[in-house]
């Protein structure tokens, strides 16, 4: 259901967007915007280099257009690996009804801003430039990705009137106008870790921030971490239950 909720968010950007390519031309880049004239149907190509005056604006759009596209590609190689049946045919059945009433939306994780949790880094681990506290994080992080996940990671997040968290990641689902929280509990032999954790998940709960729903917890201590398979079913509790709150059948 994640899939189908994703493929339809999608596809009506992409739907809604100008056709703007990348190409080059005379050796420079450059952007192709195709306009449809309404009479006659005609399709007619304009070309932009950085000599236009609204080359910034072309340019930024074909940057929107192309990253929509790879995202749908790979919602499509996705679904290719774990159905037999065609995507499209699927979510033809289905209707998007994003989240209205739950402050935990797309707007709360753009105020957000990777990094700000200045708590000592004993151990650093660099995935794409980051500094992580763990390799265990830099591996949650890489399936993230691949899952074509958004994600910020080590922000602040208001949970109370004078109470803050730094989930390790904050996701962002903005098919459905919501957030989500992993933390990756890497030490959980550790009395001390336990019981700062401990107040963490009081935390979450006192600013209704659910397990399983809006965040997933991922265990591990010195001996045990799960395998990526794990992991990912871990994950897919989440975007299982957004999906079912947010993709609806269309009505007969």
């Amino acid at each position: 259901m994640f899939l189908i909720g994703r493929y339809l968010y999608l596809t009506d950007r992409i739907s809604k967007m100008p056709k703007v390519t990348f190409n080059r031309l005379r050796g420079q880049e450059a952007v192709s915007y195709y306009l449809t004239d309404e009479k006659t149907g005609e399709v007619k190509r304009r070309r932009f280099t950085n000599k236009h005056p609204q080359w910034d604006k072309v340019r930024q759009m074909a940057a929107v257009r192309r990253s929509l596209q790879e995202q749908l590609n790979k919602v499509l190689l996705l679904w290719r690996s774990n159905y037999n049946d065609s995507l499209i045919q699927a979510a033809s059945s289905y209707m998007l009804k994003p989240n209205t009433d739950n402050r935990i939306d797309s707007a709360l994780w753009e105020s957000l801003k990777s990094g700000e949790n200045k708590y000592k880094n004993d151990h650093p681990v660099i995935h794409n430039g980051m500094i992580m506290r763990s390799q265990f994080e830099a591996n949650v992080a890489d399936i993230l990705e691949r899952l074509g996940i958004e994600y910020k990671y080590d922000a602040v997040l208001q949970t109370g009137a004078s109470e803050i968290v730094s989930p390790d990641f904050s996701l962002n689902f903005p098919e459905f106008n919501r957030s989500g929280f992993i933390e990756a509990l890497g030490a959980l032999d550790n009395l001390g870790y336990i019981g700062h954790n401990t107040e963490k998940f009081r935390k979450y709960l006192n600013a209704g921030i659910y397990p399983n729903r809006d965040l997933i917890f991922i265990p591990g201590d010195y001996n045990y971490r799960p395998d990526e398979t794990t992991i990912i079913r871990m994950i897919n509790v989440m975007l299982d239950s957004f999906a079912r709150q947010y993709v609806i059948k269309k009505p007969a």
